[in-house]
């Protein structure tokens, strides 16, 4: 009976450590490489989430999203479109070649809405 239980814990522990491994060593996502769900202009996308925050999260949330628009600041690190749309630049990509006034498209995942801003915000942005 002793040895029963002890097989049934020694099992138990065996299966947290492997789920543990699993879970925390799998790859990360990379929305650069995956196909965009919506292809939108940034006036567009802000517009849905001014009209209907909780059926745009719904819609655009943690998608991978193609925005067009007028590049207004640059820098290493982030994009903003329109004043509107916040997006952060996937490490390693170059974006020295956009100039603010340049009509541009990005891709990348929706993180959220910024209701004080009234910006869309959005990271692992690639330029296409």
């Amino acid at each position: 009976m002793k040895k029963g239980i002890l097989v049934i814990v020694v099992l138990v522990l065996l299966g947290g450590v492997g789920a543990y491994f699993y879970v925390f060593n799998k790859p990360h996502r990379d929305p650069s490489s995956e196909t965009a769900s919506y292809q939108i202009s940034a006036e567009e996308i802000v517009s849905d989430f001014r009209n209907n925050q909780e059926a745009a999260n719904e819609k655009y949330v943690d998608k991978v999203v193609e925005v067009s628009g007028t590049a207004m600041e640059i820098t290493d690190s982030y994009i903003i479109m329109d004043n509107i749309l916040n997006c952060t630049i996937l490490t390693g990509h170059d974006v020295s070649g956009i100039q603010a006034g340049d009509e541009i498209t990005i891709k990348g995942r929706v993180i959220a809405f910024d209701d004080l801003l009234e910006e869309v915000k959005m990271d692992n942005c690639i330029k296409l």
